[in-house]
């Protein structure tokens, strides 16, 4: 019976040694998950910010119409337009 209780013993010791192991390769996982997620995210707020700089540059008037003078050849009251062809 001694010894029946001996090797319950060490089973469970076994067991648990197991069920340990797994939850600590889970947790460096998830570690390792996290910090590629954070890189993620650097490297989007510096995207979004530059997003948003780029924004607030289209808005304003000059930029709108420069725009609108090199994309769609528009010209104020007054200019004239001269085309080179080629």
């Amino acid at each position: 019976m001694k010894r029946f209780g001996w090797l319950l013993f060490v089973l469970l010791i076994i067991y648990f040694i197991f069920l340990i192991r797994q939850d600590i390769i889970d947790h460096l996982d998830l570690k390792r998950d996290r910090a590629k997620m954070l890189t993620a995210l650097e490297t989007e707020k510096t995207s979004t910010s530059l997003l948003n700089r780029r924004l607030s540059e289209l808005k304003s008037d000059d930029m709108i119409e420069e725009l609108a003078r090199t994309k769609l050849g528009l010209i104020k009251k007054g200019e004239t337009a001269y085309k080179v062809v080629k």
